[in-house]
């Protein structure tokens, strides 16, 4: 097995540090024993020291400390460093026959080239682990020229073998790192790949969480939270502003409501499309809710997802179209009741009055439906020409008098004389004649409206003031959507279909105008065309 480690299990420290300051840091033991053993032999045998063959060794291993700095090991192929512990067993065999019985401490000394170099995952280093002390011990003494008495045989073969032993069990120990190493490599490769994993599914699940146009919410079976996305919590946010329970919270209450969303939840109910509404009838939020549960290994409840679908407009729109129906059904059934009546009674007595009653009724259904195809294509088209604007208010203030006198309304008019503007005087008659036409049957009998017209910065200003029911705050926000009826107009049965407002917005704002509302329940209202030129 290739193995390209300095020293295995202090790979990671001289990985950091580089392979040359590894290489030194090996050698560094045998040079230190060395420069130890010099210091000894000083100390207690000078004579030793006065050897050549003994200085010679001592130039040598410092000439080996000096080769691990200088040779740049990083250029030169990976396992070449290996020849400095090589190099090792025969100088150190080499010093301990030339030291003699002296420095016989000297042989323990291999021990260290040995670890280094079976302290590996390769086999080739073993062997030389093996071999180098075997070769260097019986070999020096050959070299030196020394003769080898038998007492010597014995230490020239059992320190070898010794070493061989030292060398096969380290391989064993660092054959077990190794294994270990990979395996743990493994895991944290894999535990890697399922890190990457899991980030990549959390941040799909972040996108599709955000993406949706519905609130998730993941609570545990306490009711805490696990997970929200960013419509939920702006829907806790605003349930929060609006009296009454908080469907998007579990609190201490949400056991006193078994009835709520996340109190079923909690007890481990699952259902789909509950409605629920949040607020006041003024300001009401209204959620369709779906919920599931998850539970554990041993099928305990964990928790529970829920689902806020905001179906407000939804409901509004169901609840305006009910209203739509009933509206337009009793506006179209009231003239065609009459007209079959009176068709029934000029069989019978062929009256030419009955003639202008069938005609009037005829003339109503027809501005229905052009109101509401009017509405329906919103395609108004707007045809300017210069007009006399006070001519134009007074025609449809004398056209109004005769529904005005059979409630006993008095019309006060308070019109600038010869206004003249570029405008579509069909349609800006016609958005008059509505607003009028509203005054007079939302005000009680023998009040007033006043119509006023009046000149401001090049443009002008008219305004229609009734005396009449007027209209609540949320009213006065619903006034200008097409078939909005308040709930008094309906309770009074009031005729119309909701569509006077809507068409003369449109009017004005063709116009390039602005129309406003002011209005108190009780005290009348007061419509305001404001239109610039």
């Amino acid at each position: 097995m290739q193995d390209t480690s300095v020293f295995m299990p202090l790979d990671d420290f001289f990985d950091r540090i580089g392979r040359r300051r590894a290489v030194v840091l090996c050698q560094l033991p045998v040079t230190l024993a060395m420069g130890l053993i010099v210091v000894f032999a000083i100390l207690f045998s000078p004579e030793t020291m006065t050897d050549t063959a003994f200085q010679l060794m001592l130039v040598v291993h410092l000439l080996m400390l000096v080769a691990c700095l200088a040779v740049p090991w990083n250029r030169l192929p990976p396992g070449t460093f290996v020849l400095i512990p090589l190099v090792d067993f025969v100088v150190l065999a080499l010093t301990r026959e030339v030291g003699g019985p002296v420095l016989s401490v000297v042989t323990l000394l291999i021990a260290f080239p040995v670890i280094w170099l079976s302290l590996s995952a390769s086999r080739t280093r073993l062997v030389l682990a093996i071999a180098g002390p075997f070769c260097g011990i019986i070999a020096s003494p050959y070299v030196l020229g020394h003769e080898v008495e038998q007492t010597e045989l014995i230490r020239m073969i059992v320190v070898p073998v010794i070493l061989a032993g030292f060398a096969v069990t380290a391989h064993l120990v660092a054959g077990v790192v190794v294994k270990h190493r990979n395996m743990q490599d493994l895991k944290d490769r894999e535990l890697v790949r399922l890190h990457k994993a899991t980030q990549d599914h959390q941040q799909l699940l972040d996108a599709v969480l955000e993406t949706v146009n519905v609130g998730v919410w993941a609570i545990d079976a306490g009711g805490n939270d696990i997970l929200t996305n960013h419509r939920l919590r702006a829907d806790r946010k605003a349930a929060q502003r609006m009296p009454g329970h908080n469907p998007f919270t579990a609190t201490d209450d949400t056991t006193q409501l078994p009835d709520s969303p996340v109190g079923l939840a909690m007890s481990g109910r699952s259902f789909t499309n509950k409605l629920i509404r949040v607020g006041q009838e003024d300001e009401q939020l209204v959620f369709s809710v779906a919920a599931r549960q998850f539970h554990d290994d041993d099928g305990q409840l964990k928790g529970s997802v829920l689902a806020f679908t905001d179906v407000t407009t939804l409901v509004s729109a169901l609840e305006a179209k009910d209203k739509f129906v009933a509206t337009v059904s009793h506006e179209l059934r009231t003239p065609l009741t009459s007209m079959l009546g009176f068709l029934e009674l000029l069989g019978n007595d062929p009256n030419p009055g009955y003639l202008q009653v069938i005609e009037r009724n005829a003339q109503r259904l027809l501005t229905l439906i052009n109101d509401l195809l009017l509405v329906a294509s919103e395609d108004l088209e707007i045809r300017r020409r210069p007009a006399n604007l006070s001519r134009l208010m007074d025609a449809a203030a004398r056209s109004a008098q005769q529904e005005a006198s059979a409630k006993g309304i008095i019309i006060h008019d308070n019109i600038d004389a010869d206004l003249e503007a570029e405008v579509d005087p069909g349609q800006f008659t016609r958005a008059i004649e509505q607003l009028l036409s509203n005054a007079i049957k939302f005000s009680p009998h023998g009040s007033e409206v006043t119509v006023s017209l009046r000149r401001q910065n090049g443009g002008f200003i008219c305004s229609i003031s009734d005396q009449g029911i007027g209209m609540t705050a949320e009213e006065q926000r619903q006034a200008f959507t097409k078939f909005f009826r308040s709930d008094q107009a309906m309770k009074t049965a009031i005729p119309g279909a909701g569509l006077g407002l809507s068409i003369s917005k449109a009017i004005v704002e063709a116009h390039g105008g602005q129309i406003n509302l002011e209005s108190r329940p009780g005290k009348g209202t007061t419509v305001t065309l404001n239109v610039s030129h």
